[in-house]
């Protein structure tokens, strides 16, 4: 037989500590979980770098479609390059006097109102195969015309204008897009095709809308005249600003941009149908009913219905270890021993007030099993016997005495 639980302090819990070698298992596992995870993000990364796209004008891209090149001559000619992402950077740096503005929307980020903005900023504003919607929305004297290849090759253009970048050039081997102009002057004319180059007056600023963007490129700067062109055109000021367009220039669409048209409607009508279907249905519903409950229990009922429950089943040692816990409890409460106490600490106390024998004791109090519903009551019997010779000894008068258990239905003996 045990003690009860709340009150036997020899009770103690086994703790089970995991050994070393199913801690370092343990530990492995995660490691290898993690190591492989490394493992598979760096040749995700390999194997997007190794088919990234090259960037078309990169002022820091080395390919064949970059601008390294170019960038970097002008650098090594005393030229600042401010290379920018944003908008408002590349206005911002293009502020000051003596400046070129290069834009090479090679994304088509730039909307309607965004470009007019980059007008009237610069000395020189130099733009790269534009495209007509950009045209339009910058209202310059230019119309795109046509590819300028010669089936899938580059062409090769004279300068025919007289633009000191041009003449300088004197040819280019290029391929871009073509355009026309009424009012402006036409370089690289192709005919038909349209000309490789475009340079306007607006408002007293230079505008040159660059159709071969070819010479620009790497791979193509070496070819006829396309490094005189190039570097003319962007070396004319003591500063550029490098500005291709990214997605920081992009407006994140709000809520209302995102919503169909057909939600509000819905969305109101589905609340005039949920207002109405409740004044429907709560009219005829009418008030809320008030009804008394009986909910009041007597304690002796379920005080009784537990020991018919005991009586049922056989359970002399549960109902026996019941009364017990309440002669502890109250015997430690009567001499102020706390609720702390273990089932020694009031064995001792009881002991050294009754002059008991502590054996004696603690076996009417934990250790006795009853056999039979005969030894069940005897043993509440003497447990009313020491609550009341306890209480008679220390003149305790709240010390009251267990009421003895309902007489059982039935016999229980086995």
């Amino acid at each position: 037989m045990s003690a009860p639980a709340d009150l036997n302090a020899e009770l103690s819990a086994v703790i089970t500590t995991p050994t070393v070698r199913r801690a370092v298992r343990r530990s492995l596992y995660w490691a290898v979980a993690i190591a492989g995870l490394l493992v598979l993000g760096a040749i995700t990364i390999a194997l997007n770098g190794a088919t990234r796209e090259a960037e078309r004008w990169g002022a820091e891209e080395s390919a064949p479609a970059g601008s390294r090149a170019v960038v970097e001559v002008l650098r090594d000619a005393g030229i600042e390059v401010v290379v920018v992402g944003r908008l408002d950077d590349a206005l911002t740096a293009a502020e000051t006097s003596g400046t070129t503005l290069f834009v090479g929307d090679t994304r088509a980020i730039l909307d309607a109102e965004r470009w007019p903005r980059l007008l009237g900023v610069a000395d020189h504003l130099v733009i790269a195969e534009p495209s007509q919607p950009a045209l339009d929305a910058l209202r310059i004297d230019a119309l795109t015309a046509a590819p300028l290849t010669e089936g899938r090759d580059a062409i090769e253009l004279e300068a025919g204008c007289s633009v000191p970048a041009a003449q300088r050039a004197e040819s280019i081997r290029a391929t871009g897009i073509g355009y026309s102009t009424l009012d402006g002057e036409a370089c690289f004319d192709a005919g038909e095709t349209g000309a490789g180059l475009v340079r306007l007056d607006v408002d007293g600023r230079q505008v040159s809308v660059l159709g071969a963007g070819s010479v620009l490129q790497n791979g193509e700067i070496t070819r006829a005249g396309n490094a005189a062109l190039a570097l003319g055109l962007l070396g004319e000021h003591p500063t550029l600003v490098w500005y291709q367009p990214t997605p920081a220039d992009l407006t994140a669409p709000t809520a209302a941009e995102l919503t169909p048209d057909w939600v509000n409607p819905v969305a109101w009508l589905a609340v005039l149908a949920g207002l109405a279907a409740a004044f429907w249905r709560g009219r005829r519903f009418g008030p809320v009913v008030i009804e008394n409950l009986p909910v009041v229990v007597k304690t002796t009922e379920t005080m009784e219905g537990r020991a018919r429950l005991y009586a049922r089943e056989g359970s002399r040692l549960r109902a026996l270890d019941a009364l017990r816990v309440g002669t502890l409890r109250r015997i430690a409460d009567g001499l102020a021993l706390g609720r702390g106490a273990g089932v020694d600490d009031i064995v001792s106390a009881v002991a050294g007030i009754t002059g008991r024998d502590p054996a004696a004791l603690r076996t009417l109090l934990i250790d006795l099993e009853p056999a039979n519903d005969r030894e069940l009551v005897e043993l509440s019997d003497r447990l009313l016997e020491l609550e009341a010779h306890i209480a008679r000894r220390v003149g305790l008068d709240d010390l009251a005495p267990t009421a003895p258990p309902p007489a059982p239905t039935g016999r229980m003996d086995a």
